[in-house]
């Protein structure tokens, strides 16, 4: 089970690392991170917690870590941003949402949302997927056998970028995988489906 809920104080990111939220939904759970742009801090500074109001914040050990990360794309350098998942589907109880991100600008988002029950999950789980159906360039991908309750996954193209992502419910959550820059190829596709099951795991044991 995800550990009790931390409440944490509002704190913001600093302004050169601010971070745009397109309306961009992937994988059944809405990935504003990863399809965001963002300016990250060239030292080696913490990370800030980032919230655009008081929010309850699900303990980082729910989310899968960067070694994690690298292990499927080792190119991912550092963590950027940890936050609320502000965009999360229906109303959880808590989230998290992690941005990872490589030199060359490409990026690994996970999320988590625990919402108060299995039914609610449930219910946000569709919600996300009947809104992703009808993002402008959309493309549906297989989903991943074994991972979570149920899990969808898709992509989406504008212009010269791509966003997969995968979304599985399990349980009172929902976890979301989605990598920015990344073309959707069957060895990026089988990347993600790999860290996605990683991360289910993480978030229902942690």
């Amino acid at each position: 089970m995800v550990q009790p809920a931390k409440r944490f104080r509002v704190r913001r990111i600093r302004s050169s690392a601010h971070l745009a939220v397109p309306a961009i939904i992937l994988a059944g759970v809405l990935f504003a991170g990863a399809c965001g742009q963002q300016d990250t801090q060239s030292d080696a500074e913490s990370q800030p917690e980032a919230t655009t109001s008081e929010a309850v914040l699900l303990p980082q050990e729910a989310l899968v870590g960067l070694d994690v990360v690298q292990t499927y794309f080792p190119e991912i350098e550092q963590q950027t941003v940890t936050s609320e998942n502000s965009t999360a589907s229906g109303t959880p109880d808590a989230t998290r949402m992690v941005i990872y991100e490589g030199g060359d600008g490409r990026r690994v988002t996970v999320s988590v949302d625990r919402y108060p029950s299995p039914d609610a999950a449930a219910t946000a789980f569709e919600q996300a997927i009947d809104k992703s159906e009808v993002v402008p360039g959309f493309v549906a991908l297989p989903a991943p056998a074994d991972v979570g309750d149920k899990a969808f996954a898709g992509a989406v193209t504008q212009g010269d970028d791509t966003h997969i992502g995968y979304g599985a419910l399990a349980g009172e959550n929902i976890i979301g995988v989605t990598s920015a820059g990344y073309p959707a190829t069957t060895e990026n596709v089988e990347k993600l489906t790999g860290l996605t099951r990683d991360a289910v795991e993480k978030a229902t044991t942690a």
